[in-house]
């Protein structure tokens, strides 16, 4: 084991931004300090690993395989003690001013969210929820501390996750099912057919070229082909979409419930079986412990509970 008492710690924060940034220009205006006191940094980081860490290829500076290898390793060690320090014995919510930031699509914001926050503003006043799009790089984000926890559905493989997760911890939320919805006009009978769900032009949400949704896996899966003519980066702008049009949208349950009224469209039963929906809250194993992220997993419970 390498001698830590040799060590200047001090010198992490300095890595962490080099290996981030790949210049010391950038790095030294991140950090706040000069480039000639990061250069001295950078020295003293080469000799201790024995390696130059940044070599200079035409006119961009590349990492090598060894400063490459410590990416890892050095955030999750500079996240580790910054939430170390963090951690209080205690979480006091009506006078916490804590922030937390998660993840989620726009359709848990519609649906589910509104509970969190009038739990959270009933019982912490003061603490700030910082609400992002989750999208493919949502859980590397999460691996990287930029965010504390992201919900989604629990199969993680509609993100490409698939055995990339051993340290995030999952816990299931809500359940849902799926629906097709078309506008009150459409020529579409009463009920939709297989055939129709096939003849007809959809409307998909649409979250990057590596995300897919469950329609989506669940219709590759079955080989079936549909006429895809509009993408948009939203569920509840699907049903936006559908007026004056015969376009067919699939949406969950809850949001179809929530705003086909407003949008005057038609909520049917889709001619195949979608299956249902599982909504989880996903943390990183570093939080585990943390008083205020537990009691925050509650509140996500609890108000999933009142969602059913």
């Amino acid at each position: 084991m390498a001698n830590l008492n040799r060590f200047d710690f001090n010198l992490l924060l300095a890595l962490d931004t080099l290996l981030s940034e790949r210049s010391v220009t950038r790095a030294a205006d991140r950090l706040c300090v000069t480039q000639p006191a990061l250069s001295g940094s950078l020295q003293r980081l080469r000799q201790h690993f024995d390696d130059p860490l940044l070599l200079r290829v035409g006119r961009e500076m590349e990492l090598t395989p060894k400063a490459r290898a410590l990416i890892e390793p050095v955030r999750n060690a500079l996240l580790h003690i910054n939430a170390a320090l963090e951690t209080k014995a205690v979480f006091e919510p009506a006078t916490s001013e804590r922030t937390f930031r998660v993840a989620m699509s726009d359709y848990c914001v519609h649906v589910y969210l509104p509970k969190v926050v009038r739990i959270l503003s009933a019982r912490a006043p003061q603490l700030r929820l910082m609400v992002e799009n989750v999208f493919g790089p949502s859980f590397s984000r999460l691996e990287g501390g930029d965010i504390d926890m992201v919900i989604t559905h629990g199969d993680r493989s509609l993100f490409g996750r698939e055995g990339r997760d051993v340290e995030l911890h999952t816990t299931d939320l809500f359940t849902d099912t799926f629906v097709c919805v078309v506008a009150k006009d459409h020529p579409i009978g009463e009920v939709m057919t297989k055939d129709d769900y096939l003849s007809y032009p959809h409307a998909l949400a649409y979250f990057g070229a590596n995300v897919r949704t469950v329609e989506e896996a669940e219709i590759e899966r079955r080989g079936i082909v549909i006429k895809e003519l509009l993408h948009v980066p939203s569920f509840a702008g699907l049903l936006q979409m559908l007026p004056g049009t015969e376009l067919i949208a699939t949406v969950q349950s809850k949001l179809a419930q929530q705003l086909a009224d407003d949008q005057k469209v038609r909520v049917m039963r889709p001619p195949i079986n979608l299956g249902n929906l599982q909504e989880t809250l996903i943390w990183h194993v570093r939080s585990d412990d943390d008083p205020g992220h537990i009691w925050l997993r509650d509140v996500m419970k609890e108000a999933a509970a009142e969602l059913g």
